[in-house]
């Protein structure tokens, strides 16, 4: 009996060994899958962040580029407004020296029609007024005028670079006529005109 014991229990161990094995087979079948599972899952995250890492990125370098291009534009348009001004300057320097040019009462004229014109009254107030100008050089134009019409020289330039002003009597209709508020009405075709001169746009 003793000899059938042992071929029992031989039995029973090499069964237990075999179904040992074969769980063992199994679990590091299933622990290997799960491993190779993990991985193939922490790839696609990494992927998935260095993706996202990527267009933020690109978000990014794109947004500083775009920036610098609009710093780089303002400044540009900057010093573009620097030299608009900067000839817009000389011209008003050059407009108060113009009382002294040759064509000097030829302008004054000029203005003195549109200035009445525009205002259309019979009893119309024109005052005058340029730097460097004498008053009697400025009287002369009164003979210009239409009848009725009143000349008032003043000692100052109109608007400081000088010009003409019509009103009617009563101060109701005003057109002013001076070198600064003919350059304020020009601004923009002046502005445009200055621009594709000097950059061509």
């Amino acid at each position: 009996m003793s000899e059938s014991f042992e071929k029992l229990q031989n039995r029973i161990l090499s069964d237990a060994r075999l179904k040992s094995a074969s769980i063992l087979k199994e679990a590091e079948e299933k622990a290997s899958k799960i491993v190779e599972e993990a991985r193939a899952r922490a790839r696609r995250e990494a992927d998935e962040l260095i993706a996202r890492a990527k267009v933020d990125a690109e978000a990014l370098r794109r947004s500083i580029l775009s920036t610098k291009v609009r710093a780089n534009r303002l400044r540009i348009l900057e010093e573009k407004n620097k030299i608009i001004q900067s000839v817009i300057s000389s011209v008003e320097e050059r407009l108060t020296t113009l009382g002294k040019s040759g064509d000097f009462q030829d302008s004054l004229k000029m203005m003195v029609t549109e200035a009445a014109t525009a205002v259309g009254s019979d009893q119309l107030v024109v005052r005058v007024g340029f730097p460097g100008v004498s008053k009697k050089d400025l009287d002369s134009i009164g003979n210009s005028l239409p009848k009725g019409a009143k000349l008032v020289v003043e000692d100052n330039p109109i608007d400081q670079l000088g010009g003409v002003i019509a009103s009617d009597p009563k101060g109701r209709v005003v057109f002013n006529n001076s070198f600064r508020a003919r350059l304020d009405r020009m601004e923009t075709q002046l502005l445009s005109m200055i621009s594709s001169t000097i950059f061509g746009v």
